[in-house]
């Protein structure tokens, strides 16, 4: 079986009420599989000291579970592709802290897992989504330009089209339910939803433009890139093909 890592983001208001019977569910159904958790501090707050404390002894209580603790406040985008390279296998599955994982799920996701070499999308949304690491670097990381929630999955889809020419692909699954939960933190201005609008301006506003020569993606219309991406951990190749060697 290909093996994978579960990477998670969450923060301290969805700690009791999504986070932990999600971890519960995880591991009730696979106890050894190795998650990779991302703890995002606070947005213009000190970080929860009480949460720190509950939050490591929770972990501590499972097997194989590494988390990274921000104390500041940081984006959707740098949680991702952080968490994504700290796992020790080269696919992830990526998964919100506000899901709710049934034990059939596992079962059907790595079936589906054996016949895929790529990235792929679960039910249509980044809530769950698979990816590997050489495809990461390939595409580029999400862009961590993007400060706070929002539009990393939209801009990764764009350049992943630009890049391969073809749509990141969506695996129909049962036995996972987006829970979309409201509880956001409070200290970053909302645009829609939970997203920030600072990520939303920065996307729509700098990093493209309207044009009939480029392609959709997750956008309402075509757009082409006025912005040049920059390069994010620039020797993260050479580390995955010479780790062997140290």
């Amino acid at each position: 079986m290909r093996k994978y890592s579960v990477v998670i983001t969450t923060f301290d208001r969805r700690f009791e009420d999504h986070f932990v019977p999600l971890i519960a569910s995880i591991k009730r159904s696979r106890p050894h599989v190795e998650i990779i958790v991302m703890v995002n501090g606070p947005c213009n707050a000190p970080f929860d000291q009480a949460f720190r404390k509950k939050i490591l002894g929770y972990l501590a209580d499972y097997s194989e579970i590494y988390p990274t603790i921000f104390p500041n406040f940081q984006s959707l985008a740098k949680l991702w592709n952080r968490g994504i390279l700290t796992a020790t296998n080269d696919f992830s599955l990526v998964l919100n802290d506000d899901l709710e994982i049934h034990d059939r799920f596992f079962d059907l996701f790595e079936s589906e897992l054996q016949s895929k070499t790529s990235a792929f999308r679960i039910n249509d949304s980044f809530s769950h989504y698979l990816i590997n690491k050489m495809e990461l670097i390939t595409v580029g990381f999400f862009d961590e330009r993007l400060l706070g929630l929002g539009e990393e999955d939209g801009d990764f889809v764009w350049r992943y089209f630009d890049r391969y020419k073809k749509d990141i692909p969506s695996v129909s699954i049962s036995g996972i339910d987006n829970i979309q939960s409201p509880l956001a933190d409070p200290g970053y201005i909302k645009g829609i939803r939970t997203a920030s609008k600072f990520n939303r301006d920065f996307v729509l506003n700098e990093k493209y433009e309207r044009s009939v020569f480029g392609h959709k993606g997750m956008f309402d219309y075509k757009v082409r890139k006025a912005m040049d991406d920059l390069v994010q951990y620039p020797y993260e190749e050479y580390y995955l093909k010479n780790r062997d060697k140290v």
